[in-house]
């Protein structure tokens, strides 16, 4: 059976009408160092099946929901191929999510350390920086597409909304939704969680019933935290995101935790589907109790 992505292809939709339109990951400078002592380093772990997968989830006691506020720190380099096949629902929902969470809290973690940094140096005068910590910022905002003098207020402004974090919950919500569970063709074979697309053929998977002529292509990447890594920074960077940027910023203004159903609703354009696929977002976040269940979350290594 085709999944979702394909089906729509197959059906001979416009590209306009797929889904996802405004999801192709957004040129970029390098990526900046992070500091070294705000990542976490994930002991990288591989299953080769769902059953393996379980197993070792049990091993390092991981269960869903977490009973404690503290989880290992693993990292699952790509999804078991056969999650598609687990017929338990809920069993499948919790082989996924802590597949993802330890990966997704990692990655927003290395995003905070390279903002705090970023607000230790905004809170000097940016005009005494020394070199090396003006080609650090230089590096950031190239990489999160910021142009102009970083010793301007309203540059320094736009920098900050643009590296922030994703509330684990929504991250996780439209993972599940966009991968169909991590059962999708594209997640299984390319590790995309996300349904980000690229206009480089050599570098995705070829949807079915794609138009003669069309170079596009769903993203293929090499491990989850890859994908998790392109899904962040497409949202932190391309122009169809400035209302959910805008909404982060002012909660970060107004002292408030980051809220994922308010924030869900700056995705309108992640997918055709418009309000309908917020609204959907937004049911899986609440049917799955993710704010409450990932709430104050953090790694073992840091109790």
């Amino acid at each position: 059976m085709l999944n979702k992505i394909d089906q729509i292809f197959a059906a001979g939709l416009p590209i306009a009408l797929a889904g996802m339109i405004a999801a192709f990951i957004p040129q970029s400078g390098p990526e900046p160092d992070v500091q070294a002592d705000t990542q976490v380093r994930l002991v990288l772990v591989q299953a080769g099946n769902a059953e393996a997968l379980e197993a070792m989830l049990a091993r390092y006691d991981f269960q869903w929901p977490p009973y404690t506020p503290a989880i290992p720190a693993i990292g699952l380099t790509q999804l078991p191929p056969d999650l598609d096949q687990v017929d338990d629902v809920s069993l499948k929902k919790s082989l996924f999510f802590r597949a993802l969470l330890p990966v997704v809290l990692a990655e927003n973690q290395a995003l905070e350390g390279v903002r705090n940094h970023m607000l230790e140096l905004f809170a000097r005068d940016v005009k005494a920086l020394g070199s090396s910590e003006m080609r650090w910022l230089k590096a950031v905002a190239s990489h999160y597409r910021v142009k102009g003098d970083l010793t301007k207020p309203e540059v320094r402004e736009l920098l900050l909304r643009r590296v922030d974090v994703i509330p684990l919950s929504l991250a996780l919500a439209q993972a599940a939704n966009e991968s169909a569970w991590g059962s999708s063709r594209f997640a299984r074979e390319g590790n995309n969680l996300f349904g980000i697309w690229t206009y480089t053929e050599s570098k995705g998977i070829v949807p079915l019933g794609r138009p003669e002529g069309e170079t596009y292509a769903v993203r293929a990447f090499s491990s989850i935290d890859a994908s998790v890594r392109a899904y962040l920074h497409t949202l932190n960077t391309h122009d169809a995101y400035v209302g959910l940027r805008t909404l982060r910023q002012g909660m970060r203004e107004r002292g408030e935790r980051l809220d994922p159903l308010v924030l869900a609703g700056g995705l309108e354009k992640y997918s055709a589907r418009g309000h309908e696929y917020i609204d959907e977002i937004r049911s899986m976040i609440r049917s799955n109790q993710l704010p409450s269940y990932v709430a104050n979350l953090r790694f073992e290594s840091e109790s």
